[in-house]
């Protein structure tokens, strides 16, 4: 029933800021939010003392008024358990790198969890410095609401965030390096108690760093609806940069996907996998250098409608990109150095683009799949498995390959167009 009652809450936020938004003009100006001080609540801030209850009481006090901002003034906040936010309209807030938690264990630095949905809680301007950590998440969140974090550095931790069954959390201008649990961030919705996820707005994101084996960038898994993400950079994961996928038995698997000016760089895994779900849309997508045997970019038999225009994908262990789903269009994109033997991928055996055998209703158009004057390492510009069906391959440059031209074993057919290429 929470869950029901959040997604209600959802769909009708449009309408509801429109409405406030006509009459804002003839309602006075809410007053400030009132400020409570953790270091007037017994925090020292000197790295050493523990300062857990202190900012805890700080929380609490701020939830008693209903809400208020919790400054944490320059200082190193040393913490050894959750610091739990269980109201609305708390906000965490610093001065940037000058206000830094410090966390020593095993447990979730910032928890935001209720009995009830949360609404409008925000962290912002903090630093996490997470060493001292041995499992748990920087920020965690579980039915939260208009959720924002900002201008938030955290460095060296396990997990970075994790949200389930929320709607409408927003990161923007948030880095998170060097961690060394399952995933940076992870956004998961549905599963067991049912439920969903919708509206996740990322902006100015890095993620990534020092590799560690097997951490996933940005996993999105179950009933997770619309994620936007702007300007997200995913470097040197110690597992897949981006994944979308269903593994909580959701009802609904992750769709409505908007990404643009994507880069993801040196992951061990792929640097996109979706394996399920539907309406995913990439713009100016630069992706480069999987470091096993894996493709850049891999759209799976179960993804139903993705669009990829313009980027590149280069270095890639295998192919730039492998189809093996329906309803894809990729248009002017650039693939070359893929099956490169940089680390350890076999020269001369994976295409630039592939077309699995389960593909069907796909459209390759406008790309430029090798490069002009060096001898590449894919095996061609494009090949297409046999099984592959109901595909329009045209006005492309296949030229600059191992083997120049489009290897396609079963041959043309009035459903399996291939025209106009270089």
């Amino acid at each position: 029933m929470r869950a029901s009652g959040l997604l209600a809450g959802g769909y009708a936020s449009a309408k509801l800021a429109s409405a406030s938004a006509e009459t804002t003009s003839q309602t006075p100006a809410s007053p400030p939010a009132p400020s409570f001080n953790v270091k007037h609540h017994g925090a020292v801030g000197n790295g050493s003392a523990d300062d857990t209850a202190a900012i805890q009481t700080t929380i609490d006090a701020a939830a008693k008024a209903g809400g208020g901002i919790v400054l944490l003034p320059p200082g190193r906040y040393k913490t050894t358990a959750s610091l739990h936010v269980a109201a609305s309209s708390i906000v965490l807030s610093g001065e940037g790198a000058a206000s830094t938690l410090a966390p020593v264990g095993d447990f979730d630095t910032v928890k935001f969890e209720a009995a009830a949905s949360l609404y409008r809680n925000a962290v912002r301007h903090l630093c996490f410095d997470e060493t001292e950590k041995r499992g748990g998440h920087t920020l965690a969140g579980r039915y939260v609401a208009q959720f924002h974090c900002h201008d938030v550095w955290g460095i060296a931790g396990w997990n970075a965030w994790h949200f389930h069954n929320f709607n409408c959390v927003t990161l923007t201008d948030c880095r998170f390096e060097s961690y060394r649990g399952r995933h940076y961030g992870r956004a998961t919705g549905g599963g067991e108690g049912g439920g969903r996820s919708d509206v996740l707005r990322l902006s100015g994101l890095v993620h990534g760093g020092a590799r560690h084996e097997g951490i996933t960038g940005l996993d999105i898994d179950g009933y997770v609806h619309t994620v936007s993400g702007q300007n997200i950079y995913l470097v040197a994961v110690g597992g897949k940069a981006l994944w979308g996928h269903n593994t909580l038995g959701a009802e609904n698997n992750p769709s409505f996907f908007t990404f643009d000016d994507l880069e993801a760089d040196y992951p061990d895994g792929e640097a996109i996998r979706l394996e399920a779900g539907e309406h995913f849309y990439f713009t100016n997508t630069l992706v480069h250098a999987t470091r096993t045997a894996a493709s850049n970019i891999d759209l799976g038999p179960e993804v139903r409608g993705a669009t990829f225009t313009g980027g590149f994908s280069t270095g890639s262990h295998q192919a730039g990109i492998h189809i093996r789903g329906r309803s894809i269009a990729v248009t002017g994109m650039h693939f070359h150095a893929n099956s490169s033997p940089e680390f350890g991928g076999k020269k001369n055996t994976f295409p630039g683009i592939l077309l699995g055998r389960e593909s069907r209703d796909v459209l390759i158009t406008a790309c430029h799949s090798g490069r002009e004057a060096v001898r590449d390492y894919q095996s061609h510009g494009c090949e297409v498995e046999e099984g592959a069906d109901r595909f329009l391959i045209a006005n492309n440059n296949f030229a600059h390959n191992v083997t120049p031209g489009i290897k396609n074993p079963a041959g043309p057919s009035p459903t399996r167009l291939i025209a106009n290429n270089l």
